[in-house]
């Protein structure tokens, strides 16, 4: 069955005369996290976790769930973001004359086929962009709840705020991201399962090493650290030049969040 996991609070200022707040719905495969941030001063005000226990697969039931159990489901928005953070994503070229069915192609071919989702793109550079899949199930039932909900990737925001060279892991309950960036140019984008540490370990420094990337020069940025759950973390940092461990925001909930959770674990729901 659904549960909620964390829900932490600040005040609300929007009305429907005046809407200061935008919500970030990040959805997964298997929760769906609510980060609320105040536009007029950049601050997080708000965070919800909800999760599916057990075998639950789908989103049918979560969502149900929200509508009873999530304060910030009815609240007034300046504007909604769809986040998608899930593997079935791909880096691609974009070309004067691309279609929606070479991108769904392209995506196939990597991840597998689905017929029942719809295909999105993220511009993130002059001739680079983001191709995803939406599931039509999904889609349905968050538009019915937010109307102006708007779709992107969770990579289109990591990619954004990177620094111009560095390996970011962005660690989730069930998987991490990958992300390689070298001068400017994106090296790699990669999900991959959380599994033993000895795996983990081998899946960042193997990669690293396919691509060139020289990590005695090279810093790592790690979001959503916990020491208890991510050893492999320890193992890896002497490779690279430094660790940087990213923390949620000081402002807004962010002190109360920081208080409850000293291991940064939600840090990587306040990225955008």
């Amino acid at each position: 069955m659904a549960q909620k996991k964390i829900g932490i609070y600040g005040t609300l200022q929007s009305t429907a005369n005046n809407k200061v707040e935008d919500l970030y719905l990040i959805v997964d495969g298997h929760s769906i996290i609510f980060s609320v941030k105040n536009t007029s001063n950049n601050e997080y005000v708000a965070f919800e976790y909800f999760v599916n226990n057990g075998e639950q697969e789908g989103w049918n039931q979560l969502i149900a769930y929200l509508q009873n159990n999530s304060k910030l489901m009815h609240a007034v928005y300046n504007n909604v973001h769809f986040v998608m953070n899930t593997p079935r994503v791909v880096l691609s070229h974009s070309n004067t004359n691309d279609t929606a069915f070479q991108f769904q192609n392209e995506l196939n071919l990597v991840h597998g086929t689905k017929s029942d989702e719809e295909i999105y793109t993220s511009k993130i550079g002059e001739h680079t962009l983001l191709v995803f899949g939406i599931p039509d199930a999904l889609s349905t039932l968050l538009t019915r709840a937010f109307p102006i909900g708007k779709w992107s990737h969770y990579a289109a925001h990591l990619i954004k705020n990177a620094q111009p060279t560095g390996v970011y892991v962005q660690l989730f309950e069930y998987a991490f991201c990958l992300f390689v960036v070298e001068e400017g140019n994106i090296k790699l984008l990669n999900y991959a399962p959380l599994e033993g540490s000895d795996q983990n370990s081998y899946i960042l420094l193997n990669s690293c090493i396919n691509l060139g990337i020289n990590t005695n020069t090279t810093p790592l940025f790690v979001a959503g650290y916990n020491e208890q759950q991510h050893d492999f973390i320890k193992k890896v940092a002497p490779y690279f030049e430094n660790l940087s461990i990213v923390k949620a925001p000081n402002e807004g909930i962010g002190t109360n969040l920081n208080a409850a959770y000293p291991q940064h674990t939600y840090s990587t729901y306040f990225i955008f």
